[in-house]
């Protein structure tokens, strides 16, 4: 089967739900790391206040969460754009719109994990 046709208001719900969770997900990995980026901070200003060495590369090294939620919005306008009541997808766009598994989710899933953010969505790419 290369394409099916679905109900363009059930593939939006879809696409809504996915969004929400992917934004969610996002925002509480996107807080923790502000405030690890804080905290390491903090620590090597004391190191150079007080004459000992510091280390910038703990700053660099720490790796923020991408948002993708615009990759979600863009298709979701699309599809409210589109006069049709129904919608055809190829197994590519299914994957990714309906079963929320993007070309850039095992690197999201790595770089939320990073700061303990998880779901059983996302611990399918990680080793968690």
């Amino acid at each position: 089967m290369n394409s099916i046709k679905v109900k363009k208001a059930e593939l939006i719900e879809a696409m809504e739900k996915n969004r929400k969770e992917h934004r969610a997900t996002f925002l509480e990995a996107q807080g923790k790391f502000r405030t690890e980026v804080i905290k390491v901070l903090d620590e090597e200003l004391q190191a150079a206040k007080v004459g000992r060495p510091f280390v910038l590369a703990r700053i660099t090294a720490l790796v923020q969460p991408s948002d993708h939620t615009d990759d979600y919005d863009r298709i979701i306008g699309m599809l409210k754009m589109d006069t049709s009541d129904t919608v055809e997808l190829i197994q590519q766009e299914y994957k990714c719109w309906v079963e929320d598994d993007w070309g850039w989710m095992g690197q999201f899933a790595n770089q939320v994990s990073n700061y303990g953010v998880s779901s059983a969505k996302l611990a399918r790419y990680t080793n968690q």
